[in-house]
């Protein structure tokens, strides 16, 4: 097939194949992550993990949003995905991620998809040649190799391993532990930062499932039962924590309003981000539908792999993939999936439908792969060939037309024309190769180099280069003598953030603590105070200790400005602000629905409030003094000289897994005002310390490397 059969040869072509298709990022001159998202929430939040562990510190509370939030629950920041955690220890500069490790990092990412699907076809029996193709595909090509964020690009380059253990299982050839691998490798999916595609990547497993215990009955439901089993144990570290922040959080999905954890996400939505039918053609011609793309020679080589060797089940099963995969991109244009969001729970979850294409992609690597193997023994028809000649001959007379009637849009021709110029070289060569003009030995190269030209000339095409004006990037450091200004500041505790003037997370990304943020979601209990505030309020300024303000204006009447930054950047002090810690004597009841009512008639410094029980404390006319001895991501160290028994609140926000001792004792920690931590200090001189140890984190972490463990024991014991 013109290439040697050694086992190191596929790898290696791949890591030279899919190094070079990203080219760009080695110039140090393109990124991949100048882009809203990646430069305003996905960057701060990887360098606030990298930091945390380069301090020996494990990122499991964020402390700079909103008051403090829990990282792992969030899932998006990843931190429980172990394939980021080389990135994070990489040397910083200027105490920040470098755009080259993030830049090798995606390369290696997309390595990985490609070396995955490589191994499956191998494992499949198909040729070097033909594996090495179907992992180009898959690594580079569809939404794979478009797709920007790495939360969802992680999840989505662990679908070839689930899919290869699965399909050794089913052969029969140890079942129970390759159900186990398969399942293991799903859960590590869930790991990734985001659920949407690991979920899709479910529904097609149980779909597989379901067909193979239609087919053998009851000798599927063992291994069928392993297979989630040891997925739900894997993804545990993730899908623990994120339950319970779910359960405790709103989030913004694109709705009108936010929803709760017992709210779904409305159909509206999902229609919103569903691929539009004729969004299907986007997978021969780019520039129809976003991360659609693979392309004429990869659609070709699989129709031809799907025909010739329909007799296989396997190419069957791949074929209702890849149907599958495009029902569930159509979304809200499919009766299927809104059944399936009607009957399965986490399809509701998953909001956008579209990026479900990436499960037709995958199996149309593979059958690609197939479709090569193919062609020496039955090279494509005349039909196919004359099907190509007319796709590469008649886009000509029309854009010459146009160019010369209306040459100003001819720019939006040009994915025709790439498509015209590769149907007519893959028609040559077929046609070549039939005619015995062209040797099998050359015909295979050359097919694979139209296939390395066809998705070149979309992947990489939304990297931005570092001298192209308004990047987003540019942002982190816009601002770079304001945030010198409050750093120097010995007061400074949080930041009041006009995110129109400071659009990115900058508590994350420069460790100034701020309250309004970019983020998916934020804890129930913060949400009215948030919500008070945009409407005028002085809860949140008041009780989070928002001391002082950004913006190009003042946020209220009585700020004074302090300093007027380079940029524009204005930062204001509010009078209003509380200190980080203080203590009260009094403490009241209150309903839930009377919260911020009482709040904003209470006299808060010297009044607690709390939505259960309230604990009893003494008045008494001496003066408390407290004060912060240590102050960590997730531990708080006070010091507290009390004159009665009273209680000593922090301003940070209240959630399961803190913990609180006094004098090294276990105490209740209290949700005081109904958003804050708070602790009750009998009369002296006191050590309190705050701990955040989340049992959901340590608990599914737990499961996660029991589940890895017992994967690893079954598969040496059984070999």
């Amino acid at each position: 097939m013109g290439f040697p059969s050694k086992s190191f040869v596929g790898p290696l072509l791949l890591l030279v194949i899919v190094t070079g298709t990203y080219w760009k990022l080695l110039t140090k001159q393109y990124t991949w992550a100048d882009h809203p998202d990646m430069a305003y929430q996905v960057l701060p939040w990887y360098q606030f993990e990298a930091e945390s562990l380069q301090h020996g510190e494990l990122p499991l509370w964020d402390p700079h949003v909103f008051g403090g939030q829990p990282l792992v629950g969030q899932m998006q920041p990843g931190a429980a995905y172990p394939l980021n955690w080389p990135l994070f220890l990489l040397p910083l500069r200027g105490g920040h991620v470098q755009l080259v490790w993030l830049n090798l990092y995606f390369i290696l990412t997309h390595f990985f998809a490609a070396i995955f699907c490589y191994w499956l076809c191998r494992d499949l029996g198909r040729t070097v040649a033909a594996s090495v193709f179907a992992g180009f595909t898959f690594g580079a090509g569809g939404l794979v190799g478009s797709i920007a964020w790495p939360q969802m690009l992680n999840g989505a380059i662990w679908i070839p391993l689930v899919v290869l253990f699965y399909m050794r299982s089913v052969r029969g050839r140890r079942p129970i532990a390759n159900a186990a691998f398969a399942g293991m490798f799903l859960g590590i999916s869930f790991l990734s930062g985001h659920h949407q595609i690991p979920v899709f990547t479910t529904l097609m497993m149980i779909g597989l499932w379901l067909i193979e215990i239609w087919r053998r009955r009851t000798a599927a439901l063992v291994p069928a039962t392993v297979f989630f089993v040891f997925a739900a144990l894997v993804s545990a570290m993730q899908t623990l924590p994120a339950i319970e922040y779910g359960m405790r959080s709103i989030r913004w999905v694109g709705s009108a309003n936010p929803v709760f954890w017992g709210q779904s996400i409305p159909y509206l939505v999902h229609q919103q981000y569903s691929l539009a039918p004729v969004g299907v053609l986007g997978l021969a011609l780019s520039g129809i539908a976003e991360y659609t793309f693979v392309g004429i020679v990869v659609l070709t080589l699989a129709i031809t792999g799907f025909v010739t060797m329909f007799e296989d089940r396997l190419v069957r099963l791949l074929g209702g993939v890849c149907a599958g995969g495009v029902l569930l991109a159509l979304g809200g244009a499919s009766v299927f999936h809104g059944v399936a969001y009607l009957l399965i729970p986490l399809v509701e979850k998953a909001r956008s439908p579209a990026f479900g294409i990436v499960i037709a992609q995958f199996g149309l690597a593979i059958l690609a792969a197939y479709g090569i193997d193919a062609l020496p023994v039955r090279v494509a028809g005349k039909w196919t060939v004359r099907i190509l000649l007319a796709m590469g001959i008649l886009p000509w007379p029309v854009l010459a037309f146009v160019m010369r009637m209306r040459p100003e849009t001819l720019g939006e021709y040009q994915a025709i024309a790439a498509a015209a110029v590769v149907a007519l070289a893959l028609a040559a060569t077929l046609y070549g190769w039939k005619a015995q003009r062209i040797s099998q030995r050359a015909a295979i190269p050359s097919i694979f180099v139209i296939g390395l030209f066809e998705l070149g000339t979309v992947t990489g095409q939304n990297f931005r280069h570092r001298e192209m004006p308004d990047g987003f990037l540019q942002e982190l450091e816009k601002h770079r003598d304001a945030v010198n200004f409050l750093r120097s500041q010995a007061d400074l505790v949080r930041l009041e953030v006009d995110t129109n003037a400071i659009p990115y997370n900058i508590g994350d990304w420069d460790g100034v603590d701020q309250f309004r943020s970019y983020l998916g979601g934020m804890t129930a209990n913060v949400a009215p105070f948030e919500e008070e505030r945009l409407h005028g309020g002085r809860l949140a300024v008041m009780l989070f200790a928002l001391n002082y303000s950004a913006g190009s204006r003042p946020f209220r009447p009585g700020q004074t400005e302090v300093f007027h930054g380079t940029s524009g950047l204005n930062i204001y002090r509010n009078p209003e602000a509380f200190p980080k810690i203080w203590t009260a004597h009094q403490a009241v009841s209150v309903g839930v629905r009377d919260l911020i009512p009482r709040l904003q008639n209470s006299d808060l410094r010297q009044q607690v409030l709390l939505t259960g029980p309230p604990p009893a404390v003494d008045r008494c006319d001496g003066a408390d003094r407290v004060q912060m001895l240590e102050t960590r991501a997730d531990r708080v160290v006070i010091g507290a000289h009390m004159a009665c028994k009273g209680m000593v609140a922090l301003s940070q926000t209240w959630y399961p897994g803190w913990n609180v001792t006094v004098d090294g004792r276990v105490r209740k920690l209290y949700e005081a005002y109904g958003v804050l931590q708070g602790v009750v200090v009998d009369s002296g001189v006191h050590r309190i310390e705050i701990r955040y140890r989340p049992l959901s984190v340590y608990w599914g972490a737990s499961l996660t490397i029991f589940g890895l463990a017992l994967g690893l024991v079954l598969g040496l014991r059984r070999a």
